[in-house]
């Protein structure tokens, strides 16, 4: 009885990781029965090497969902500014490379505490605030490279993180995993972890409670900006140069990662894992609507209807309790 009653507790606390699992597997079997081919170790380690991409856009979202139910809208523009900006003056070689970490934190710090301040202080929507930073941050890109153009290349050591790998698993998803461990112990396990998490679930409470609510909430979009900077530096090692709307495509996927991991939209929350998961179900279903040929568009289609269908299941689970 006990241990009917502590596997019940158990499958509860993780039941949006394993819906996440199901769905991946879920796909992966579709893929298999339809496509052929699909299910390999080097097409899942693929899978997962570009859903990375979309995870560590994700936790941007998450940090700013999480402490106030706000959205980030500039993390694409954010990241294709700082890779812009890096390209010309890294040229290949690593001697500059801690310049251009310098310019992803400066760059997206500048721009995640201009969103933090509107948003928290001034009292603007976030969707509005940040919708316009990216805007600014397109014009800056393309008055800068109509002016120098668009060129230089990543460092060796980019290369090296972003498309090496050791054995079969790509360095790229070893530096997920990194950031996974970090972001589950930040959330969970520290004191920022747990004043994200409070004033995301009742800020009026928390700031009776003497919590600095505004400055949390700026907080979390400075982390953002500047984690949508360090995977700008990601991409560009990725692509190999820096172009006009490089990450742009990874804004929508950034925010439905985080619905169909399970996160509320609300605030409160801050299960990365289930984020990754949902990162890896969105990137399953592009690669089998790029195996049936139906390109962007089916991608789009697909991403739209999973993220209604999440939306429905946890709107009528949250109803029923």
């Amino acid at each position: 009885m006990v241990k009917e009653k502590s596997f019940t507790v158990m499958t509860e606390r993780y039941k949006k990781t394993l819906i996440a699992l199901a769905f991946i597997v879920l796909l992966y079997v579709i893929g298999e029965i339809t496509v052929g081919s699909f299910v390999s170790v080097h097409a899942i380690m693929q899978m997962i090497k570009f859903a990375t991409y979309i995870a560590l856009f994700a936790l941007c979202q998450l940090l700013v969902i999480c402490a106030g139910g706000d959205i980030d809208l500039s993390v694409g523009y954010t990241a294709t500014l700082v890779a812009v900006l890096s390209a010309h003056i890294l040229e290949g070689s690593n001697a500059q490379l801690w310049k251009a970490i310098l310019i992803a934190v400066a760059v997206g710090g500048c721009i995640g505490l201009i969103n933090g301040f509107l948003v928290s202080y001034v009292k603007l929507p976030s969707l509005v605030v940040t919708m316009g930073m990216a805007n600014v941050a397109q014009g800056i890109v393309n008055v800068y490279s109509a002016k120098y153009g668009i060129g230089g290349s990543p460092s060796p050591v980019l290369k090296t993180i972003t498309t090496g790998s050791i054995g079969v698993v790509p360095n790229i998803i070893w530096l997920l995993l990194v950031c996974t461990v970090i972001a589950m112990i930040v959330f969970y396990k520290t004191k920022i972890g747990v004043l994200l998490k409070s004033i995301g679930f009742n800020a009026l409470a928390s700031y009776r409670c003497g919590l600095k609510v505004q400055v949390i909430r700026t907080m979390a979009f400075v982390a953002s900006g500047i984690i949508a900077g360090c995977v700008g530096l990601l991409l560009l090692g990725n692509l190999g140069q820096a172009f006009k709307d490089m990450a742009s495509q990874y804004v929508m996927p950034s925010i439905a990662a985080v619905v169909v991991g399970g996160v509320s939209l609300n605030g409160g929350e801050g299960n990365y894992i289930n984020v990754v998961l949902g990162a890896m179900v969105l990137q399953t279903l592009t690669n089998l609507f790029v195996s049936y040929g139906l390109g962007d568009a089916g991608k789009w289609l697909g991403i739209g209807a999973i993220l209604l269908l999440m939306l429905i299941f946890y709107v009528r689970e949250k109803v029923s309790r």
